[in-house]
């Protein structure tokens, strides 16, 4: 059992909604793994029509989304589409990803901590993709973040964890 804020999930796996051939493909490895909460890249759905082909079959399955701010430079752009998020969607919940930099995808400390701050202030349930950094965590769990999303490794660095600075040529 899983609980985030005021929700409990019998599968601790999150999944996500990219990287699929189609949305079938997508639909059915979510129901097979058991996975409840669904990771949703705003950018890539149409929030104006719940007949999306991404986002009509995450509806059916019945799944919890987790509508993500990925491609958001800045605090501001990320409230923005969390708000955008809350209207369309109906949830308040939100993977928080503040990445300024498209090609390394790396979370920006700074500005996920401001944005969290405000986001939680209005009533989201925030889930930051942040670094690995313990200070960094303790202060979003005191902005109230529900829970935080520590980046494991970063996509370009195969296999397994390790640090920007050990990337030699990659960074």
């Amino acid at each position: 059992m899983l609980r985030i804020a005021d929700k409990v999930f019998d599968s601790h796996l999150f999944t996500g909604t990219g990287k699929f051939a189609s949305p079938q493909l997508m639909v059915d490895a979510i129901r097979e793994s058991g996975s409840q909460l669904v990771t949703l890249a705003l950018k890539r759905v149409d929030l104006r029509h719940h007949s999306d082909a991404i986002l009509a079959p995450l509806l059916e399955a019945g799944v919890t989304l987790l509508p993500n701010t990925s491609g958001a430079k800045t605090a501001e752009e990320a409230i923005f589409a969390a708000q955008l998020a809350r209207e369309a969607l109906g949830t308040r919940w939100l993977k928080l990803e503040i990445h300024p930099d498209a090609r390394w995808l790396l979370p920006d400390p700074i500005e996920t901590l401001k944005a969290a701050e405000k986001l939680v202030q209005q009533g989201f349930t925030v889930l930051p993709y942040c670094g690995a950094d313990p200070v960094l965590c303790k202060r979003l769990e005191e902005v109230g973040c529900a829970a935080v999303m520590p980046l494991g490794a970063p996509h370009w660095l195969q296999p397994g964890a390790g640090n920007p600075r050990d990337a030699g040529n990659h960074y």
